[in-house]
């Protein structure tokens, strides 16, 4: 259905006098729905992912005898799967209304600030979440009695080159997973606002 549009919307810019503007606004609104509607689906399946991990580490801890840091690690996830939900509940209630332009814009400022919230909450949040995680799994052996023997000036520089480590790892993971899962989607979305903009100077 997505092809057939494209060459309708191909061949009517080959003949801009043969359509009138109500058709080329259809056009493109359809075509928006469309795209909105796949990235609403691929956040959707990406966030339910989560579940089916959480569970799956939580009885990887529980089987090694990490019964308290796998109740630790399932609640941060499913705690974050929650949060997604919430933000895309939120996002997903603009609805394409008459003026497809205004709303491809108010869409793409949604998502990019969605986009700066979760790289603050994982440049910030991830390593005061999973450092705790460490000292649980390491706690009572040899590594950790080695490193509450340290003066505090030491461990406070590990931490915190432990934490600066795990801020850049969650922030590039990010990024490359979003990249991977909406980049061609975000340059469709990109192309079509572009187009538009295009077609009121003309």
């Amino acid at each position: 259905m997505e092809r057939s549009i494209e060459n309708i919307w191909k061949e009517g810019f080959k003949a801009q006098e043969s359509l009138s503007v109500p058709v080329i606004s259809n056009l493109y609104q359809t075509k928006s729905k469309l795209i909105i509607d796949k990235m609403r689906s691929a956040s959707k399946k990406d966030n339910m992912s989560l579940i089916p991990i959480g569970v799956l580490l939580l009885l990887i801890f529980v089987f090694i005898g990490k019964v308290l840091l796998g109740i630790y690690i399932g609640v941060l996830i499913f705690s974050l799967f929650m949060l997604n939900r919430r933000n895309l509940r939120k996002l997903n209630q603009l609805s394409i209304s008459s003026n497809t332009y205004e709303y491809l814009l108010e869409y793409r400022s949604k998502l990019k600030d969605l986009k700066k919230f979760y790289i603050r909450l994982l440049g910030i949040g991830l390593p005061l979440l999973i450092v705790p995680a460490y000292l649980m799994y390491f706690e009572g052996t040899p590594l950790m009695i080695d490193f509450t023997s340290l003066n505090l000036m030491m461990q406070l520089v590990i931490v915190l080159g432990v934490s600066l480590m795990l801020s850049g790892m969650g922030i590039l993971s990010y990024r490359l997973s979003t990249h991977i899962i909406y980049a061609k989607l975000m340059t469709r979305l990109e192309d079509i606002i572009s187009d538009m903009q295009e077609l009121m100077k003309n």
